[in-house]
Parts: structure tokens; C-alpha cells; sequence
């Protein structure tokens, strides 16, 4: 898991915006994530589709994918710290 701290996330408060609200707003952003990871991962990818263009394309094509996914990694760590810095404030439960 990442470091919460790496990135600046919201802190709970009075006049702020609620836990709940938060906690869930970050649990849909990280399902529609996983569904578009899940997406994402199976869109073809083949260098059939780009020889036409000439012999670099698909290796220009192959960088600026994993380019990419070196972002959308780096979402991911920003969706996940956010919920872990979240999940930290959590309210105490009342008996």
C-alpha cells in the first residue's frame, strides 16, 4: 500500500466535508477505476494493427502505452492513498 502522506489528502473536520461523504465518494472512484483497469487491460493490443504505418510504429505505439500505464498507475496510488488517509479519520462507532 502506498504512503498516505505522499500525496495531500483532505482532512476531516467541522466545517469541512463529512467522512461519510468522502469515504463514499472515493469508494465509487476507486470501483469505476478498477472497472476501467479491467477495460483497459483487455483492449487489443497488437503490432498487426500498426505495420501499415511503418516499421516504428508499433514500437512508438508500444512506448506511448506503457507511458500510459505509468499514469494510470500513478492514479491508482493517488485513489489508494486518498482512501487510506480517509479510512484513518473514520469515526469512532458508538456503543
Amino acid at each position: 500500500m502506498p504512503n498516505a502522506t505522499a500525496f495531500t489528502t483532505p482532512t476531516v473536520h467541522m466545517n469541512g466535508t463529512g467522512f461519510k461523504t468522502l469515504n463514499e465518494d472515493m469508494e465509487k472512484i476507486d470501483d469505476a477505476f478498477f472497472l476501467f483497469i479491467n477495460t483497459w487491460e483487455r483492449v487489443e493490443f497488437n503490432a498487426r494493427d500498426y505495420y501499415v504505418q511503418g516499421p516504428e510504429a508499433f514500437t512508438q505505439a508500444r512506448d506511448e502505452r506503457l507511458a500510459i500505464n505509468v499514469k494510470i498507475r500513478d492514479i491508482k496510488r493517488y485513489i489508494d492513498a486518498h482512501r487510506i488517509a480517509i479510512d484513518k479519520q473514520r469515526p469512532p462507532t458508538r456503543p
